[in-house]
C-alpha cells in the first residue's frame, strides 16, 4: 500500500466526514436555537440630527468602549485563545511520528469547541436553572469558551495519538457538557470558586483524558516503542509551545475579570510570580534528578506548573512570597512526577500519552488544597467575599473549617466526575460504529494524513529496525 491510499470499510476510510458533516449541521441548528447577539453588539446607537440642508437624518454614533465590550476584553480573549491555538498546538508536536496529528487535532478541537461551547452552556444552564435562555454572544462569552476549549486540549494530551479523528469529534461533543455540569456543582452547589481553573479546567481535563485512555483499553506495554520516540527538532517545537503558554498564562487566569481591575491585577501578578517560580524549580529539580542534566519533557511541562497550581488561589489577597512558594512547589512536584510517578503509573496500566496528570492533574488538585488551607488560616472575609471567588461565609453561615471541608469536597467531586465520565466516553467511542486505531497504528500520522515529504513509516521493517537500533543506543547512553 503506497502512502495516501487507505484500505478498509467505508466507515474506516470516510469515518471523519461521515461523522462531522451531520454533527456540523446539528451545530448550526442548535446555534440558531441557543445563541443570540448580546445587546451591545446587536443594536446600533442612532441619533436624529440635521444635515447641511437642515433636513432631519439618522446618524449612527460610536458606542463608548467598555471593559466587557471593548478592546480591553478582546486583548485578554486573544491571549487566552493564543494559549489554546498556539501554546497547546506547538506543545503537541513532541512526537516523532505524530506531529501533524498533534497540532492538527489541536487546531480542529479549537475551531469546533469555540462554537460548541456556547451550545453546551445554554443547555447546561437550562438544566440547572430550570428555564431556557439563549447565550448572549459577546467577547466575555468568547473568553469563557477558551476555558472550556482548554479543558479539552488538556484531555487531548492524555489520549494523544490513541484516537481516530472521528473519535475526537465525539469527545468534543461530550466533554463540554460534563465539564460544565461539574463546574456548576463545584461553584453553585458546593459554593467554591476557581478563578484560574485549577480544578474545573486543568484537573477535570487531565483526569477526563486519562479516563478516555483507560476506556479505550490503551496500555503502555502494547504501544510500539518506536512510535513513542521524540526527536531533537520535535522537542524544540514543543518547547516553543511551552514558552507561548508561559507568556500568556497570567492573562488566561485573569481573562474573565475585566470588570474588577483590582482583582484582575492581583490574579495576573500572583500567576506571574508563581509561574516564574515554577520555571526556576523545574530546572533545578530536573537537573538534580537526572545527574546534572536537564530532561526536555520536564522542562517543557513542569516550568508551567505554577500557572496551574496557583489557579484557585490567585485571586486571594496573599503575600507575594506565598505565590512564589506555591509556584515553586508546583514546579518541583511536576518535574518529579514526570521522572518518577509517570513511569510507575504506566507500569500499572494507567497510560497518559503526554503525562498531563503531572502538569495539569496533580498541580490542579494541589492548588485547590493550597486554597483550602488559605481559607482555614485566615477568616478575613476579604479573602473570599468576592462573588468571583468564595461565597461569603457570613451569608452561608460557614466557618473557616467548614469552608475548608467544602473545598476538599470540590476536589473529590471533580476527580470522580472527570474520571468516571471520561471512562464512559472512552468506552462509548470504542464501539464499532466509530473508526478506531489499532495498537500497531497508534502515535503515527500515516493513516490519517497525506504525507508528501517522504517521512518514513515506522511500521516498515527497515525503518522499524533503525528505530530499534537508535532506541537501544539511547538506553545504553542512559545506563552509562
Amino acid at each position: 500500500m503506497t502512502q495516501g491510499e487507505k484500505e478498509g470499510s467505508i466507515l474506516e476510510i470516510y469515518g471523519f466526514p461521515l461523522w462531522l458533516f451531520p454533527v456540523f449541521i446539528l451545530t448550526v441548528i442548535l446555534f440558531a436555537v441557543c445563541t443570540e447577539w448580546d445587546p451591545d453588539f446587536a443594536v446600533d446607537t442612532i441619533v436624529e440630527t440635521e444635515n447641511a440642508a437642515g433636513a432631519a437624518v439618522d446618524l449612527r454614533t460610536a458606542v463608548e468602549n467598555t471593559w466587557e465590550s471593548g478592546n480591553v476584553s478582546y486583548t485578554m480573549y486573544m491571549d487566552a485563545a493564543a494559549m489554546c491555538v498556539l501554546g497547546f498546538g506547538f506543545l503537541y508536536v513532541f512526537s516523532k511520528y505524530y506531529v501533524w496529528g498533534g497540532v492538527g487535532m489541536n487546531f480542529f478541537i479549537c475551531g469546533f469547541t469555540f462554537l460548541w461551547a456556547n451550545i453546551a452552556k445554554a443547555i447546561v444552564n437550562a438544566i440547572f436553572e430550570g428555564e431556557f435562555h439563549k447565550v448572549k454572544l459577546s467577547l466575555a462569552e468568547m473568553t469563557s469558551g477558551c476555558y472550556i476549549t482548554a479543558a479539552l486540549l488538556v484531555s487531548l494530551g492524555a489520549f494523544y495519538g490513541f484516537t481516530s479523528p472521528a473519535q475526537v469529534i465525539l469527545i468534543c461533543v461530550i466533554e463540554p457538557f460534563m465539564m460544565l455540569i461539574n463546574e456548576h456543582v463545584v461553584l453553585d452547589y458546593i459554593h467554591t470558586k476557581d478563578a484560574g481553573g485549577s480544578l474545573v479546567v486543568h484537573c477535570f481535563g487531565a483526569y477526563f483524558g486519562v479516563g478516555v485512555a483507560v476506556g479505550l483499553g490503551v496500555r503502555a506495554k502494547d504501544l510500539p516503542e518506536a512510535h513513542r520516540t521524540t526527536t531533537y527538532f520535535s522537542d524544540m517545537g514543543a518547547m516553543v509551545g511551552s514558552i507561548v503558554l508561559w507568556m500568556f498564562w497570567p492573562s488566561f487566569n485573569g481573562a474573565t475579570f475585566y470588570n474588577d481591575v483590582t482583582l484582575q491585577g492581583r490574579i495576573v501578578m500572583n500567576t506571574f510570580l508563581a509561574i516564574c517560580a515554577s520555571c526556576v524549580t523545574a530546572f533545578a529539580t530536573s537537573a538534580f534528578g537526572n545527574k546534572g542534566r536537564f530532561e526536555m519533557i520536564e522542562i517543557q511541562n513542569a516550568t508551567l506548573a505554577g500557572g496551574v497550581i496557583i489557579g484557585m488561589i490567585c485571586s486571594f489577597l496573599i503575600e507575594p512570597w506565598t505565590a512564589v512558594l506555591i509556584g515553586g512547589l508546583g514546579g518541583m512536584v511536576s518535574s518529579l512526577g514526570y521522572s518518577k510517578l509517570h513511569p510507575f503509573l504506566e507500569g500499572y496500566g494507567i497510560t497518559d500519552s503526554a503525562a498531563v496528570q503531572m502538569l495539569h492533574g496533580i498541580p490542579g488538585w494541589l492548588g485547590a488544597i493550597c486554597a483550602a488551607f488559605a481559607v482555614l488560616a485566615d477568616n478575613h472575609n476579604y479573602m473570599y467575599s468576592y462573588e468571583t471567588q468564595w461565597a461569603s461565609t457570613a451569608d452561608m453561615g460557614r466557618s473557616r473549617g467548614e469552608q475548608f471541608g467544602y473545598v476538599l469536597l470540590a476536589i473529590v467531586m471533580t476527580l470522580a466526575m472527570s474520571t468516571v465520565t471520561g471512562l464512559i466516553t472512552g468506552v462509548l467511542i470504542n464501539q464499532p460504529c466509530c473508526p478506531r486505531v489499532a495498537k500497531k497504528d497508534r502515535l503515527i500520522d500515516h493513516d490519517f494524513w497525506n504525507i508528501h515529504n517522504g517521512l518514513p513509516d515506522p511500521r516498515s521493517k527497515e525503518q522499524n529496525g533503525n528505530d530499534v537500533v537508535l532506541s537501544n543506543m539511547a538506553r545504553a547512553e542512559e545506563k552509562a
